[in-house]
């Protein structure tokens, strides 16, 4: 969680499309419970969140398990609608780091951790994400140089699709990308969505994924 990296340097990038209004800002950490100790990871992140109860922690921590797609079975936390400066402020962070390290890291492994900023200019109705059963999430890894193209032609294309949040990844991972966010009520609602925007010649790959909310993992203050 947070803790693993309290003291990260945030470089938050200058967009490359105007976004509407100040802008907004997530981290999203990716963990793995180590063989045979799903169990204990969850119960150690359980405990851990009461820590965070306990410290009157202000920021909402939504957790998930990937269902489908080539990280099936790993975890995502993520914090979402900050101001750039709130990663400076996080609520203790030695203390966080202390109870981390004792209730989740013996039982997993921190694979990645991003910091991304919104793009309101290409999402539509009110951002994602939130408690829905079911989130996909579709990221898209452009060409290099292609980035303001790529959020052009989204903005364009959006027209009246259904509700849809963007995230730009600004640092802790390959670049450029992006992340479409999508609520999905059923797994089986899943089957339908397709993928949009494939847009040749601007996209290099799209990774398709399903996660699934887990209320027990989450953190609302």
């Amino acid at each position: 969680m947070k803790g693993i990296v309290a003291a990260l340097a945030l470089a938050a990038l200058s967009p490359a499309f105007a976004q509407q209004g100040s802008p907004s800002y997530a981290r999203m950490v990716v963990i793995v419970p180590k063989p045979g100790q799903a169990d204990a990871f969850e119960k150690g992140y359980e405990r851990h969140l009461q820590w965070h109860r306990g410290a009157k922690d202000t920021w909402t921590w939504y957790g998930w398990t990937f269902v489908l797609g080539n990280r099936i079975n790993l975890f995502m936390d993520g914090t979402f609608g900050h101001a750039a400066a709130d990663f400076d402020a996080a609520v203790q962070p030695a203390a966080d780091a202390a109870d981390n390290n004792v209730n989740v890291a013996p039982y997993a492994d921190f694979v990645s951790h991003g910091i991304y900023q919104r793009v309101d200019a290409m999402s539509t109705g009110e951002p994602l994400p939130d408690a829905s059963p079911f989130l996909s999430m579709t990221t898209y890894h452009i060409r290099p140089g292609q980035e303001a193209a790529f959020e052009q032609a989204v903005a364009r294309e959006r027209g009246t699709a259904a509700r849809q949040t963007w995230y730009r990844l600004q640092a802790g991972g390959e670049v450029p990308q992006y992340v479409l966010m999508r609520a999905v009520p059923t797994f089986g609602a899943a089957a339908t969505l397709g993928t949009p925007y494939p847009l040749s010649g601007l996209v290099d790959r799209v990774d398709n994924e399903l996660l699934r909310y887990r209320p027990n993992l989450s953190y609302r203050p």
